[in-house]
């Protein structure tokens, strides 16, 4: 199974919100292996995810105020 830079970026989206199955999972590996753009684009979410997990609770949302 061969992903586009779209499909991996859907599934790199997913994975953060649910496991991969199996052979999605190895797909993804396999085209961020081989693909730059989409390795960045991995480093960014893990960045992101990394920097709201360390965001205090309760912290205002702005939109909301």
């Amino acid at each position: 199974m061969t992903l586009s830079c779209k499909e991996a970026s859907r599934l790199m989206s997913e994975a953060l919100d649910r496991k991969l199955e199996l052979r999605e999972r190895f797909a993804l590996r396999l085209h961020v292996a081989i693909c730059t753009a989409c390795t960045r684009v991995e480093k960014q979410l893990m960045i992101l995810r990394h920097a709201v997990a360390e965001l205090p609770a309760g912290t205002p949302d702005r939109r909301t105020q």
